[in-house]
Formats: structure tokens, sequence, C-alpha cells
């Protein structure tokens, strides 16, 4: 057992002691390292957002060089019959959908549009009235790559009607075998200008950087509270 005196004081810690304290404080550290790389991800994400977000939007055709995230684009096309329903989004509290409609391009491929929320029925008996213009169009939005970590159970999309679908995840791959077309990865998210769409309130990050250096805060406060539990718990005087 290790003992230091120092200031007419005894440190003598035990060894389960230190195990425990070394293996908290690590992990706390730990997580506050990872927070705080969560913060800088977060801050690089709005800042390209930010830049693109004041660019032009270029015109973007079948056969060009894949979109970056949030880049702004401007497409043509007709859309297609069909209805997609992202299940479970709310806003303002509210439940709804996304509504999701395919635009095939003059190549026949497609590329999902993101035309914003409407409100549902918690039910899900009734479901929202969605009209899809039939003309040829030219819409304007940003480009944006669903995450492949999204997780759910039971099936990932269900057939309300002919042409309306509820899904749980953006898949294009999945929503490319049952539509039988060729979908683009990305999606693009509907210029709020655009008088096609719902409401467009669409969140960069889900959590803002300030809450992740808050959180790396905590977790950096809670690895010195363990330090100096075990420093006080194991100094003792001299003679005691």
């Amino acid at each position: 057992m290790v003992s230091l005196t120092c200031f007419n004081r005894r440190f003598t810690p035990k060894w389960w002691m230190v195990i425990l304290s070394c293996l908290f404080i690590a992990v706390f550290l730990r997580l506050g390292f990872w927070q705080l790389a969560r913060a800088e991800e977060k801050k690089q994400m709005l800042a390209v957002q930010a830049n693109f977000a004041q660019q032009a939007p270029i015109i973007w055709k079948s056969g060009a060089a894949r979109p970056e995230q949030y880049q702004q684009l401007q497409v043509a096309g007709n859309f297609l019959p069909q209805i997609l329903l992202l299940d479970n989004q709310h806003y303002q509290h509210q439940f709804g959908y996304h509504v999701l409609n395919p635009l095939q391009l003059n190549d026949n491929q497609v590329v999902l549009i993101d035309r914003g929320w409407v409100a549902g029925d918690l039910n899900r008996e009734l479901l929202p009235k969605i009209t899809v213009p039939t003309a040829p169009l030219a819409l304007k939005g940003y480009a944006y790559y669903p995450s492949d970590k999204n997780w759910v159970l039971g099936p990932a999309y269900e057939r309300k009607k002919d042409n309306v679908t509820i899904i749980e995840r953006i898949d294009t791959k999945l929503i490319g075998q049952f539509l039988h077309k060729s979908v683009y990865p990305f999606i693009i998210r509907l210029d709020k200008d655009n008088a096609q769409g719902y409401v467009r309130e669409w969140s960069i990050v889900a959590m803002p950087p300030e809450r992740h250096y808050a959180y790396a805060l905590q977790w950096f406060a809670m690895a010195l509270v363990i330090l100096i539990l075990f420093i006080a718990l194991n100094l003792m005087k001299k003679y005691d």
C-alpha cells in the first residue's frame, strides 16, 4: 500500500479506491472529450451549411457529380404520383409527417423531394391530404444525405393506399425497390420560398454545439469531484 506524508498529513489510499477512482475519472474524461469532439463536428456542419446557403444554387442534372451535403441545387422534372410520409416527425410539439415526393428526371432516375412537414392524426386513421403537381417543375433546395444509422423496429414502410406509403426512415435503396426506380442516395429539401411545399423548418443539427460544451463541462466536473473525494477520503492527520 502506498503511503505519502506531507505537512502532518498522511495519504494512504486503499488499492480498491485507487482502481475505482481511476476507472471513473477515465470514463468521465473520455465522455467529456467525446462531447467536445461532437461540438466541433456540429460547428463544422453549421459552418458548411451557412457557407452553401450564401451561394447560388447550381443547376443539377442526371450524370453530374454528386452534390455535397447542404449544397444548393436546382433540378427539373416531373413528380411521380407516389407520396411518401416519413413517420414520427414533430413540429412545435405536434405529431406529423414529412412529405417526400419522387421527382423523375430526364433520364428516368429519381431524386426524393422533401416538401416539408404536415400535421398528422395520432391514431393514424386519417392521412393528410397531399396534392401532387402534375406539370413539369423546376425546384430549388439543398442536398441532404440521410443518416444510415437510424434503426427501426418492425417494417420499414407500410402501404396505406395505392399511392401513399408511410416510411419509418429514409432508405433510398429500399424506396427504389418498391418504386421500381433508380433513386439517388440523397434527398432535396425544398426551398422555403417554393409554393409547392409545407412547413419547412429543418434543424441542421439536433443538438447545438453549446449543449455539447455544457455536457462536456459536466463530465469534467464529475471527474474533478471524484478526484477531490478520493483525496479527501484518504488524507488523514499524521498521528491518526
